[in-house]
C-alpha cells in the first residue's frame, strides 16, 4: 500500500503548511498534530509524522510549495484517495487549525484545500 502510505504523508505535509501558516509553529502544536495524527490514522501515522518532521528539522519549504506539493501527491494517487481520506484530511487540517486560533491564512487554506479536493 504504498500509495497510502504517500496520501498520508501528504497530509502530513498539509498540517505543515497549517501550522507555518500561523506565524511559524511551537512545540505545544506539535505535540498536538501527533495526537490528532494518531487518533485519525493510528498505526498509518508515522508516515505523516515522519513528513512532518522531514519538514519542520530539514527542508522548510513555503507554504504555497509544501501545499502544491501535497495536492501533486494527491492528484497521482487520487485513484487511492477515497472519500474517507478527504475526510480525514480536512479533519486534521482543521483540528491542527483550531490548535490555539485559526488565522486567516489558515481559513484560505483550509478553502482552497476543500475545493481541491472536490476536483479529485
Amino acid at each position: 500500500m504504498y500509495e497510502k502510505r504517500e496520501i498520508h504523508r501528504a497530509i502530513g505535509e498539509l498540517a505543515y503548511v497549517i501550522s507555518r501558516a500561523q506565524t511559524g509553529h511551537e512545540l505545544d502544536e506539535k505535540k498536538a498534530f501527533f495526537k490528532i495524527i494518531e487518533k485519525e490514522l493510528d498505526f498509518d501515522a508515522w508516515s505523516a509524522e515522519s513528513r512532518f518532521e522531514i519538514l519542520d528539522e530539514k527542508i522548510h519549504p513555503t507554504i504555497d510549495h509544501a501545499y502544491n506539493e501535497a495536492i501533486h501527491e494527491f492528484r497521482r494517487y487520487k485513484k487511492y484517495l477515497t472519500p474517507e481520506l478527504k475526510d480525514t484530511t480536512l479533519r486534521v487540517i482543521e483540528a491542527v487549525a483550531r490548535i490555539y486560533y485559526k488565522s486567516e491564512v489558515q481559513q484560505f487554506v483550509i478553502d482552497r484545500l476543500k475545493n481541491d479536493l472536490k476536483t479529485l
